[in-house]
């Protein structure tokens, strides 16, 4: 073993105006998902501790939003390094709490501290843009401008991603922060505002929350001292929040569900297929929204592609992320599991073969067994074809057109990622045209990495993340119109 469970901290506090306090409104265990255990506890607020961090941050906004874009990037530089300088206190943290396996806890800090790392590195180049004017001697600049004080609300499968992502853009933005993350993965988000507090960040700048969701959320979207509101989970909730967020007139920015499709055609490389896009659906125990999970395989390659699919799925090693050679870690919690059982018995009602897994794992914890579903027509109307699976399951469907390919993976009510793979251009260009998709990997894995934006589409969400796009998302582009005075000694 070696991951260090000891260095981590496994409960968590408010974090309100640069002070961590007890909620008041009780606590709930912090629960193991690799085996069930309760390993901390977190601190619930109340809706008057609620109030009180969105005026923390209201009251943070003006001194914040004036400092130097660089003087606020160093800040998140500094947080970067130090949670470099804290990555097996963070892996421990975050393995204990999501189920994650070792190289998926590593490979999220890492991801995470690039992501502030690289905020860090813009917030000194979000600038205005000169333009001429119309009159002569008159000129125009557009002017980012802070919003003021925003919300943030994450999940729980990649918790300190998504913290670092929403937090580090709107802090290299100027604004304050409410941040209300995921009662699944609270130590991660504790420790995540800890080293932003070590690296300097002022007192009420940022603000951690955590309660009953829906009182919560509803708190703060019906708040019009929130100007933003920045939010990944399912689209469900997204829709909800959009609704309540409206009569404000808060901004958001919303990150939701997925179904990514994969097009294989009769030329792909099988072998590379399955060696590319494995890992990322079985990666975090296929709890990603980005994560492949309906195979469209030309029906030349069908039957090849179903045994290896089902092979390469067959030879994960399930078991605690503290255990040696384990590859494949639990999921969320039981219902993720109940959800991913009516998943794959409703397919095989609909005509699908399961040809391996498709069944809970018989201990401590919450596993399910990698799961592939072969054999399920195009047009079936299986649950599983239009319904996000979130977990370690995918379904393979046999096609002999690139057309009903494309028709059988818009089906689908998402439009987040997809996968094409081909060596031809024309088949290329044809599907970059049609597929409905905002993030395309073609012959690749399409990683959202700090310094692209990236957005949903359709049920998937809208607004962007990553990139200065991500960060603009927070501001206010200011029109500033002006013509000199005439020229002259003053007195």
């Amino acid at each position: 073993m070696s991951v260090d469970v000891g260095a981590a901290r496994m409960s968590a506090d408010l974090y309100v105006g640069g002070a961590w306090i007890e909620g008041g409104a009780g606590r709930l265990d912090n629960v193991d998902p690799g085996n069930g255990r309760t390993v901390g506890a977190v601190s619930l607020a109340t809706a008057a501790q609620v109030d009180d961090a969105i005026t923390a941050a209201v009251d943070a906004f003006p001194a914040w939003s004036a400092l130097s874009g660089t003087a606020r990037g160093d800040i998140l530089r500094r947080a970067a390094a130090l949670l470099v300088d804290r990555t097996e206190e963070a892996v421990a943290t975050i393995l204990l709490e999501t189920g994650k396996t070792e190289a998926d806890a590593r490979g999220e800090i890492g991801r995470a501290a690039e992501t502030l790392r690289w905020n860090g590195e813009q917030a000194g180049r979000v600038q205005a843009t000169a333009f001429p004017g119309v009159v002569a001697g008159s000129r125009r600049t557009s002017v980012p401008t802070p919003l003021g004080a925003v919300a943030v609300i994450t999940a729980w499968n990649f918790p300190a991603v998504l913290a670092t992502r929403k937090l580090g853009a709107a802090l290299a933005a100027g604004c304050a922060v409410v941040f209300k993350a995921s009662e699944f993965a609270p130590a991660t988000a504790r420790l995540v505002v800890e080293l932003l507090a070590e690296a300097g960040l002022p007192a009420g700048v940022v603000n951690l929350v955590f309660g009953d969701p829906q009182a919560v959320s509803a708190q703060l979207t019906s708040s019009q001292r929130i100007k933003a509101l920045s939010f990944t989970g399912s689209t469900a909730v997204g829709k909800a929040l959009a609704a309540q967020a409206a009569p404000n007139l808060i901004r958001t920015v919303l990150e939701l569900g997925g179904h990514a499709p994969v097009l294989v055609m009769d030329d792909a490389d099988v072998d590379h297929v399955i060696a590319t896009t494995a890992g990322a659906k079985f990666g975090s125990a296929g709890q990603s929204c980005v994560a492949p999970s309906r195979y469209f395989v030309h029906e030349s390659r069908y039957q090849e592609f179903v045994d290896k699919l089902t092979a390469k799925a067959s030879s994960y090693v399930l078991g605690h992320g503290t255990e040696d050679g384990v590859t494949l870690g639990a999921v969320a919690h039981q219902g993720r599991v109940d959800a991913l059982v009516r998943l794959a018995q409703d397919a095989t009602e609909h005509g699908g073969t399961v040809t391996t897994g498709g069944h809970q794992v018989r201990r401590d914890g919450f596993y399910f067994a990698p799961t592939v579903v072969a054999g399920l027509p195009l047009d079936a109307d299986a649950a599983i074809l239009s319904e996000e699976p979130f977990g370690p399951i995918a379904t393979v469907s046999a096609f002999s057109t690139l057309d009903e390919a494309i028709d059988a993976a818009n089906a689908a009510p998402f439009a987040f990622a997809a996968y094409l793979f081909t060596d031809r251009l024309s088949v290329r260009d044809h599907v970059v045209r049609r597929l409905n998709a905002s993030n395309l990997g073609i012959n690749q894995l399409a990683p959202s990495l700090p310094d692209v934006p990236l957005g949903g589409l359709g049920n998937s969400g809208y607004g962007y993340e990553g990139g200065i796009e991500g960060i603009l998302a927070f501001t206010q582009l200011r029109l500033v119109s002006e013509t000199p005075g005439p020229l002259g000694l003053a007195g």
